[in-house]
């Protein structure tokens, strides 16, 4: 009886010995790096531009000093960090670029950004000088830390380090989570309290979730759409469908009119959701008839 009682003490203790390590292992792998950029000046109004009728991708622009064109960036909250793409970063003599990091300084709407140690990635793509929209990077969720940004899809503009919070905020604002840079919000779906992601990377989508979950939110006849997307220069395979069902956010309703799920999602992703506890990601589409507040300072977000 004490051997019994013995093998399951230790194998009590492994369990829990795997579980921490796993959990210190996922939090520190998706812990991003410090912050490196400096922001400076409240930016005004900054006009969205998307990309292509399904509004694949929220394009903001962006300019540099002595240089006269307009290039954009893809906001992507998804992303906790501003990216530059290195063919396109060779191009710019305002971009002093290595293999992985860059030195530079751009202006977005009067918000100043500079950063000696912006990231470089190789997508491979570049811009043509005669397109009339270059896009030379990512601008991620590390120019909202510790700052106020509001996002006005209805009016279809983005300001960001705001010096005070908008008129009726306190009102309406209700918390959120902005652990390792990731936008996560709490909201009611079909009764139960879900977690959220906010990633304007999936900026055509409304809801992407798990296949179990999609089955569940799904309207019983609906016609399936099958499409292939890029992310990342990975191809993913989007399953969607119509659905009646709406989320709650303190008290503000927004519906879900279009539910889908990818296959091609890595290992790596798909871990994220779980150690986050995430029911889905929210792309722009699901918020095009409202506008979003957030202060990543004080962890208050408000929907309207």
């Amino acid at each position: 009886m004490k051997t019994v009682k013995k093998c399951m003490m230790a194998l009590l203790v492994l369990v829990t010995l795997s579980a921490a390590f796993g959990y210190f292992y996922f939090d520190q792998k998706f812990t991003p790096e410090k912050n490196y950029l400096i922001v400076k000046n409240q930016s005004g109004k900054i006009p969205i531009s998307w990309q292509g009728i399904d509004k694949n991708a929220m394009l903001l622009p962006i300019h540099f000093e002595g240089d006269n064109s307009i290039y954009y960036l893809q906001f992507d909250t998804g992303s906790p960090y501003t990216v530059l793409y290195k063919n396109s970063a060779k191009k710019i003599k305002q971009i002093t670029a290595t293999n992985k990091t860059g030195k530079a300084i751009f202006f977005v709407g009067l918000t100043k950004v500079s950063s000696k140690k912006f990231k470089i990635i190789d997508n491979g793509e570049t811009f043509n000088p005669r397109d009339s929209i270059k896009v030379i990077g990512t601008l991620g969720s590390d120019i909202l830390e510790n700052r106020k940004t509001f996002i006005n899809f209805k009016k279809n503009f983005v300001t960001f380090n705001l010096s005070r919070q908008p008129l009726g905020v306190e009102n309406h604002s209700f918390d959120f989570s902005f652990k390792k840079r990731k936008i996560l919000i709490r909201g009611i779906l079909n009764g139960n309290e879900e977690n959220f992601l906010y990633d304007s990377g999936t900026s055509a989508y409304e809801l992407l979730t798990n296949k179990e979950i999609w089955n569940t939110l799904k309207t019983a006849h609906s016609k399936i759409k099958i499409e292939k997307a890029n992310s990342w220069q990975n191809i993913l395979t989007t399953h969607s469908a119509e659905s009646n069902c709406q989320i709650s956010f303190n008290q503000k309703s927004l519906p879900i009119q279009t539910v889908t799920y990818v296959d091609g999602f890595s290992k790596t992703q798909y871990l994220l959701m779980k150690f986050s506890g995430m029911t889905g990601m929210l792309g722009n589409k699901f918020f095009l008839r409202s506008s979003i507040y957030l202060d990543c300072s004080a962890k208050k977000i408000m929907i309207e």
